[in-house]
């Protein structure tokens, strides 16, 4: 009899243990039981006293007076013009720089022009001191040549290039001109007095061509 009684016992320890752990198994698939559940269930079924869950205290929230409402929107005004403010200073900076990079821009193209006219002056000087320097040589060579014999000059012509004899033969005295040019005999003397003969009278030095 007893031993039925206990195996009674056990079934129904067994049946109790199966729908217990089922309906954990069931609460924590389904989200319905949390951390503190799970204790409060645990402590039940050990036999302890079941605390209930601590209550969170609800918050409450005062009303906002008019006098609140109206210093909260003032604040707001307050801040919404010292932001417009700011903004309106950086827009004038910006304005300000613009008008500082235009000007200076200005004073850049006016300073490439001033520097292309002192350039294009300059040069100008450098070709007329040149020729100037040109000019100079060529009249102290010439007054050389006007001095020398004849056949001396004769000499240096016949090294130097035609163009070149021909401006000396064509600014000295026709008749300084006309003994130099005498004095060129050789066939190959010859040859370059006509050459230069026929250039002095292109350009128009007729006297030393008769």
């Amino acid at each position: 009899m007893s031993k039925i009684v206990f195996g009674i016992l056990i079934a129904l320890l067994l049946i109790q243990s199966l729908a217990l752990t089922g309906f954990l198994a069931y609460g924590f698939a389904t989200g319905h039981f949390d951390g503190e559940m799970r204790d409060q269930y645990m402590a039940t079924w050990r036999g302890e006293k079941l605390v209930p869950p601590p209550v969170e205290e609800e918050v409450k929230v005062d009303a906002e007076t008019p006098q609140e409402a109206g210093a909260r929107i003032a604040q707001a005004e307050i801040e919404r013009e010292a932001l417009s403010r700011d903004m309106q200073r950086h827009v004038e900076l910006l304005r300000n720089m613009q008008f500082s990079v235009k000007a200076a821009q200005q004073q850049v193209e006016k300073n490439l022009r001033q520097l292309n006219e002192d350039r294009t002056t300059f040069d100008t000087q450098v070709a007329a001191y040149q020729q100037r320097a040109l000019d100079e040589g060529f009249q102290k060579a010439l007054k050389e040549y006007s001095l020398l014999k004849p056949k001396q000059a004769k000499t240096d012509f016949m090294k130097m290039a035609e163009d070149e004899a021909v401006r000396y033969l064509a600014a000295m005295k026709p008749d300084v001109a006309k003994k130099i040019l005498e004095q060129f005999r050789t066939p190959e003397e010859e040859q370059r007095r006509l050459t230069l003969l026929r250039m002095l009278n292109e350009q128009g030095v007729i006297a030393l061509g008769k």
